[in-house]
């Protein structure tokens, strides 16, 4: 009996020194973040030995509480990164530096001065500034955002970086948790080292844990199941250049000589933050803004072709044309000799979007558009050698030289050649962008003032002895190409309008040429034409291409007569000027005109920051919320912990007493047998 108590007074004093010192443990890592509290189960001891035995030392947590942290934790640092971008390019839009709107403006201004006086060099110096000034504003807000991509592809090294460095860490706790576990040590430490990192991890990418053998090792996956980490081992990540378009990077996962783009896979967390604002909002926001440089400048070239300066010579491009967007071949395509590129038929109908072309066969292919993701096939399209016009389905061709094939694609207001020196290969990709590249190729192309074309090439001469009240509306120039007739400085063919007696209602005119004009001849084909008051009266050239219309209001009366020729010294006039300005109001911009879609792009990044942040919030709340609900399981309350001290001190003293006790009857005997 005196040998069992010894035994049991001495497993008590061992299994509550054991407690205390746990005890212990929990009141000095209160503070210490990740840390989980450690429990003492004590059980009897099986009969028909007396005493206690400590069962084992429980990690105090819950699973599923601590799995929930890390979603919450990768949703939470996805909106922080989107929040912190997405808030940067707010800000660029509105600057007074940046703010394309407010550039705009100024230009507009500048042209509206050359209106009210197009000969005052001054107006006509300052328009030369403020367009200056434009192209500056253009291409300073790409070099911007094309700074926010390389700081995209900066960070996204790094977290990179810091995401292999976490799963070697892990891969090597489980092997040191596999080895104490075989040998019953203690490894409650290393578990919560472990889940400490794997949370650090989830505030990188989206992940999933699983574990076959109790939790004893871990293993790490990605979000669409792709592991990261398997018991000891764990792939490696690494950024790559994008493919097709290599400034498009992508992440990789590599094991041993295999590698593969997971970067549709990352979910959230600050990676997958970095990209879905890359994809979602910069991208977009690129393209968007390169359209905008690409109709503007078309559109101002266009019509300043039309004017004349103050030579006498029609004018040429105000800006820098920009002919070509960009093309980028797959690395893996199979086709040889091929080259490609990319114009542009209607830059008022392009999207804004980028585009995928996949050849699906000899003649076959498909084309994505990356926006909405629509597709559209070869059989939808149009025959492009017979349509006079590409309608929303677009319109292709192939055609054959010998080895040579062509294939010509139209489509939104852009033509992409394909030339291969064979047939080409299923499964090739090519990448279109048609208007990424357009605000860094802007520029202007007139320094002198002198060159700019304010004034109408043509105008119109009502004959003194008119008595109708017809009048002159609007001069317009259809044709201000280097081929026009009127690019050598000469109307070859002024012409006169003479009206016919007849009805007032239905008034007819007869045109004659006026190229000698004391003997005028009437033109084969435009007598007796019917006038439509405000309805263009269109001219075309000698070889019969559209040239200029002249539009007439009111009513005149037979004998009146209107006199087309050549602006000559006529550089005083404003009438293409005036047309300039009024670009401002047109529709050009696939139905908008350039600062309503500037707006709208303005207030699209507006939406969807607010739309981030009220996300930020919402995730910050969760994830406190989830926190706090782990931490009231997994916690050390001070106020348990000491409770506990007490009450292992006690059952130590007591412990000792039990020993005492038998040594006080140990004594006894050895004094009653001497």
């Amino acid at each position: 009996m005196s040998s069992g108590l010894l035994s049991i007074g001495t497993q008590a004093l061992n299994a509550n020194s054991t407690a205390l010192a746990y005890t212990g443990q929990n009141i000095s890592n209160v503070n210490t973040e990740g840390y989980s509290r450690q429990r003492v189960n004590f059980a009897t001891q099986e009969p028909p030995i007396l005493g206690v035995a400590i069962n084992d030392i429980q990690r105090i947590s819950d699973k599923f509480l601590v799995e929930q942290v890390w979603r919450d934790q990768s949703a939470l640092s996805s909106s922080e990164q989107q929040a912190k971008k997405i808030e940067l390019l707010d800000k660029l839009m509105v600057s007074d530096s940046t703010n394309l709107s407010a550039a705009m403006d100024n230009y507009f201004a500048a042209l509206q001065g050359a209106v009210d006086d197009p000969l005052y060099i001054a107006n006509r110096q300052l328009l030369l500034a403020e367009a200056s000034a434009l192209v500056s504003t253009f291409q300073d807000f790409d070099k911007r955002l094309t700074e926010q991509l390389s700081g995209l592809t900066s960070e996204s090294r790094s977290i990179v970086s810091s995401v292999n460095s976490i799963t070697t860490n892990i891969a090597q706790l489980n092997v040191r948790i596999a080895s104490l576990a075989s040998s019953s040590q203690n490894y409650n430490s290393l578990l919560d080292e472990r889940d400490q990192l794997t949370k650090e991890l989830s505030s990188y990418i989206s992940i999933d844990v699983i574990s076959s053998d109790g939790g004893v090792t871990n293993s790490v996956l990605l979000a669409n199941g792709e592991p990261l980490v398997t018991s000891g081992q764990a792939a490696r990540l690494q950024i790559a250049d994008g493919n097709p378009d290599p400034s498009q990077i992508q992440v990789q996962i590599v094991r041993g000589n295999t590698r593969g783009d997971i970067t549709g896979l990352l979910g959230e967390g600050e990676l997958g933050g970095l990209f879905s604002y890359r994809d979602e909002i910069l991208q977009p926001a690129r393209n968007e803004v390169g359209r905008l440089a690409l109709v503007f400048s078309q559109t101002m070239n266009e019509q300043h072709r039309k004017g004349i300066d103050l030579n006498g010579l029609m004018g040429q491009d105000l800006f820098t044309p920009i002919t070509l967007g960009q093309v980028s071949a797959d690395a893996t395509n199979a086709t040889t000799g091929v080259s490609t590129s990319l114009t542009y038929y209607d830059v008022g109908q392009l999207t804004a979007s980028d585009y995928e072309v996949e050849i699906t066969g000899l003649d076959t292919f498909r084309i994505k558009r990356l926006s909405d993701g629509q597709i559209i096939t070869s059989s939808q399209m149009d025959d492009l050698s017979v349509v006079d016009e590409v309608g929303p389905q677009g319109a292709f061709v192939v055609e054959t030289s010998g080895q040579q094939r062509t294939l010509t694609l139209s489509l939104d207001g852009f033509t992409f050649k394909l030339n291969s020196g064979g047939d080409p290969k299923k499964g090739d990709l090519f990448l279109l962008q048609p208007t990424i590249n357009g605000s860094r190729s802007m520029g202007l192309a007139i320094s002198n003032p002198s060159a700019l074309a304010l004034a109408s090439p043509l105008r119109v001469t009502p004959a003194d002895s008119n008595d109708g009240n017809a009048e002159v509306e609007l001069i317009e120039i259809l044709d201000g190409k280097n081929t026009s007739a009127l690019r050598p400085g000469q109307l070859d063919r002024p012409v006169e309008i003479v009206f016919n007696g007849g009805s007032s209602d239905a008034p007819t005119f007869n045109v004659y040429d006026m190229t000698d004009p004391d003997n005028p001849s009437l033109i084969d084909g435009l007598e007796n034409l019917e006038y439509v008051s405000g309805e263009p009266i269109v001219f075309t050239d000698l070889n019969g291409n559209d040239l200029y219309q002249v539009t007439l209001r009111n009513l005149p009366k037979a004998g009146d007569r209107f006199l087309i020729e050549y602006n000559t010294d006529g550089v005083s006039d404003n009438t293409n000027v005036l047309a300039m300005a009024n670009l401002q109001v047109s529709e050009t911009v696939n139905g908008f005109s350039y600062q309503n879609a500037y707006g709208q792009l303005l207030a699209k990044v507006g939406t969807q920051a607010n739309v981030v942040k009220v996300s930020l919030m919402a995730n910050q709340s969760v994830l406190a919320s989830s926190e706090n609900a782990l931490e009231s399981v997994r916690g050390v309350n001070l106020d348990e912990e000491a409770a506990k001290l007490i009450q292992y001190q006690q059952a130590y003293t007591a412990s000792t007493r039990l020993i005492t006790a038998y040594q006080d009857i140990f004594d006894s005997l050895i004094s009653a047998v001497r």
